[in-house]
Parts: C-alpha cells; sequence; structure tokens
C-alpha cells in the first residue's frame, strides 16, 4: 500500500466516516461465557490454548451459527448511516494517507482490538481507550457484539430462504443443478488467539474468560518455524480463499509472542441484479487526469438517490439487509445526506471492481500513535498483564482486504492481526443518472436498532 499525504481530501473525507459508525451499539447483546460464537467460527466450549495445526473441521452453516449466538434480536434494518467516533477518525486518517484506490474495513480492526483491549491494564488501557473514542472496554465490546445481531438476522433469514429452496426443489419446481441459496449468501466473523509454543506462561483465565465470552475466540499455536504457515492457512480458510497470505513468506517471527487475529468474510447477491448483457467498456476520468477504461455495469431501477450542489450519491440494496452506498463529489455531512435520500427511478452505471488492499507498513500502528497510544507499543512499558504474566508489546498491526463487485453482487473479505512480540415498482419516469465515471467512494454497511456496521469502505480515484 502506498502512502502519501493528501491534507485536503482528509478534510472531505472525515465527515464521510460519519455514515461508517456503529451498528455495534444497537444490534446485539453481550453472550453468555462459553456459549457465544461469531459468525463462521468453530465453536468449542474448551478451547485448548495449544493446537497442533490450524486445521479445522468445516465451518458450520450460516443457520448453526445463529443458534450459538445470544444477541440482542435486530428489531429493523434501514439505509442510514450512524456516527460513530472510531470510524470517523479511522477512516479519515487512511484517506488523508492513502495513495490510489484503497479500502479498508473498520470493523475487522474493531474485533481485533477489542481483544487487544481485553489484556491490556493500566495507562495501556487507558490510552487505547481514549484513541478508540470510548469511555470503557464495555462500550467497546457492546459495538462488536452489536454487529452479531445483524449476523443472526442474515443468517436466519438465509436459512428461511435454504427451506424454501429446499421445499420448492421436493416439489419439482426448482431445475435440477440449481445451487443452494447460501452459494450467493454469506456473513462470517472469526476470532483467534494465537501463542508461541515456546512461553511456558498460559494466557491468564479472566483474559480467556473473556474472549470467549465476547468475540467467540478460538485458541491456535505457533513455533518460529511454522508461525508464517499457519496464520495465512487461517486467514485463506477463514475468508474462502479471498485472502491467502497475510504474512510474506520472510515475516519475522523470531520474536513473535502472540498474534490476535480477526476474520470477516461477506457475500451477498445485489436485490436487483446489473444485467449482463448491457455491461461495456467505458472512459473513467481518473483523479490524476487520466482516462482509463472500465468494465462498466448499468440498471434502472427504483433506489436511495440524493444530490446537492457537491455531492450525488445512490444506495444499493442487497438481499440480506448490507446496503453499497456510492458517492460522487464532496463526503461531508454525508450521514444527514443520505437520510435525506428519496425513493426513486435511477439510471446507475458503476464500473466492476476488483480491489485489493494492504496495510502492512506501519500504518495502522502510526493511526492509533497519532491519536495518542504509546505504552501499548512501548517494550517494557506496555501492560497487558490481564492477558499473560510475560512482558510483551504490540509491533504490528497489519490488514488485508479485498473486494469483488460484478452484476450479481459483492463478495469481500478482510483480515486484521495484531502482532505483539515479546520485552433497499413503481410506474415508469425519467430515471435520475448516477454514473460512476469519476473518482467515488463506497461503503459497505448495514444499520440496524440504532447503530451502523460500518464493514467495508474505499475509494476508486483510478
Amino acid at each position: 500500500m502506498k502512502i502519501k499525504m493528501r491534507s485536503a481530501k482528509a478534510a472531505a473525507v472525515f465527515l464521510a466516516a460519519l455514515i461508517l459508525s456503529g451498528c455495534l451499539s444497537g444490534c446485539g447483546a453481550a453472550a453468555k461465557p462459553g456459549t457465544a460464537a461469531a459468525p463462521g467460527t468453530a465453536v468449542q466450549t474448551e478451547p485448548e490454548v495449544q493446537t497442533p495445526d490450524c486445521m479445522e473441521p468445516a465451518v458450520p452453516s450460516t443457520g448453526q451459527w445463529a443458534e450459538k449466538l445470544n444477541v440482542r434480536k435486530t428489531e429493523n434494518i434501514r439505509n442510514a448511516i450512524l456516527p460513530d467516533n472510531f470510524d470517523e477518525r479511522f477512516l479519515a486518517y487512511i484517506s488523508a494517507h492513502a495513495e490510489g484506490n484503497y479500502m479498508a474495513s473498520p470493523l475487522s480492526l474493531r474485533y481485533a482490538l477489542g481483544l487487544l483491549l481485553a489484556g491490556a491494564e493500566g495507562e495501556t488501557k487507558t490510552e487505547l481507550l481514549q484513541a478508540l473514542g470510548v469511555s470503557s472496554e464495555e462500550e467497546w465490546i457492546e459495538h462488536c457484539q452489536d454487529f452479531n445481531g445483524f449476523a443472526e438476522t442474515f443468517a436466519a433469514d438465509l436459512e428461511r430462504e435454504r427451506k424454501e429452496y429446499r421445499y420448492q426443489k421436493e416439489q419439482g419446481w426448482i431445475p435440477s443443478g440449481t445451487s443452494e441459496p447460501e452459494i450467493f449468501r454469506t456473513l462470517r466473523v472469526a476470532n483467534s488467539v494465537w501463542k508461541a509454543e515456546r512461553i511456558a506462561e498460559e494466557f491468564k483465565e479472566g483474559y480467556k474468560e473473556s474472549v470467549e465470552k465476547n468475540y467467540a475466540a478460538e485458541y491456535r499455536s505457533f513455533n518460529m518455524a511454522n508461525a508464517v504457515e499457519k496464520i495465512n492457512e487461517w486467514a485463506d480458510i477463514k475468508t474462502e480463499h479471498m485472502i491467502d497470505k497475510l504474512l510474506p513468506d520472510d515475516y519475522d517471527t523470531s520474536n513473535l509472542a502472540v498474534v490476535l487475529m480477526n476474520a470477516l468474510y461477506f457475500k451477498d447477491a445485489w436485490r436487483e441484479s446489473f444485467p449482463e448483457a448491457l455491461t461495456k467498456e467505458g472512459d473513467f476520468h481518473a483523479q490524476d487526469g487520466r482516462t482509463t477504461r472500465k468494465a462498466f455495469m448499468t440498471r434502472e431501477d427504483r433506489c436511495s438517490w440524493y444530490a446537492d450542489d457537491e455531492t450525488e450519491l445512490v444506495i444499493l440494496p442487497m438481499k440480506g439487509g448490507v446496503n453499497m452506498a456510492f458517492v460522487l463529489g464532496s463526503t461531508e455531512d454525508l450521514s444527514e445526506k443520505i437520510a435525506k435520500a428519496e425513493t426513486a427511478n435511477v439510471k446507475v452505471t458503476i464500473p466492476k471492481i476488483d480491489l485489493e488492499t494492504d496495510f502492512s507498513n506501519g500504518e495502522l500502528v502510526n493511526f492509533l500513535k497519532e491519536y495518542g497510544v504509546s505504552l501499548a507499543f512501548d517494550d517494557g512499558k506496555a501492560d497487558y498483564s490481564a492477558m499473560i504474566d510475560y512482558q510483551v508489546f504490540v509491533s504490528d498491526i497489519i490488514q488485508k482486504t479485498r473486494i469483488k463487485l460484478d452484476e450479481e453482487g459483492v463478495e469481500a473479505a478482510a483480515v486484521t492481526a495484531i502482532v505483539i512480540e515479546d520485552s433497499a415498482y413503481f410506474e415508469p419516469e425519467k430515471p435520475k443518472v448516477f454514473t460512476a465515471d469519476r473518482p467515488f467512494s463506497f461503503y459497505v454497511y448495514a444499520t440496524c436498532n440504532d447503530t451502523t456496521a460500518m464493514m467495508f469502505a474505499g475509494e476508486i480515484v483510478e
């Protein structure tokens, strides 16, 4: 990921981050110890600290995730974006420093930081809470667990769709060879906690109880020789092979002590697909003035649309309650503009996307440092005594993301690792026109109850 300062852009994106906030405080509630499971994780009532390898049984079906979750039910899902301090800060920082097309996952980073917060104590924890914009760890946990409420709703809807599919197939109403719905719709969150085999000290019981209860974390082990292979294998499996290599083969594992990981995988179909026959090549006018060729998809349909002198946006709903917003121009006051969006007949033209971003050069560490976190990265002063009786410090935070957008829908994934070392049919009308043939922002999000979960966000500028 190339990094370059773009301060003017940073200001434009600061309020954009408002839309990216936290479905994470109204969609779910705390789970019971030892029973909660984030979507897609293999549940272990009494996980072992050391596991021979990172291979595991097949991921449970979507319906099984819902049975494992203990969350507050999602009461309503809408296309609004609600403000969140952490998302604002994170996206403003990334936008100000990124060069070219990029995407990031505030939600994946949020889960990983939750695993870190659970192990921090004293001033180290205080700094982290202040930087993350919350008053307590409990507030952060609520944000994370609220998304599980949406995931449960997503899973329940998919299970109903699968049952209907099976019934129709039994009745002979569905042609043989038609795939089950889950092939096209998936939502999974997985969290894991890793420890080097050379460290005799075990994770503290209080820490294990916290991350099992709040994040359904599974436990893994590694040694210096197999750490990269195991970590990459876990990321590959959890993201359905979208992110097959989080760490490079030559990553230095000599002082690796603990790794805290989150994987987020999402796949869903547009509520109304784009006709493949209408996809054609066209010009994209890049931010630097160059013109490039892209494959543009087009469809005309009723959807949420807004335009003023500075901003034009459209919101395309997917089948499971997730929305994707496309924004041309200014992203200032974006949440307010989305709230004012009207349902209109819109001719939407957007390019197909296959984008992968790698934040592995200290960007995420520097983000936290800019907001006052220092002790967490200080060898000798970092306090993770709630995690383990062993002097460790955060040396690196890595995130890899990928998104594929085509006529059928969206597939996206993210993996975040915190590396810790030792010491949405009416009568026809003239359509509005939304053509993303110039730089635009995109946001994949889910809003339920009073909060928004910003799953993925990014910009296409070239």
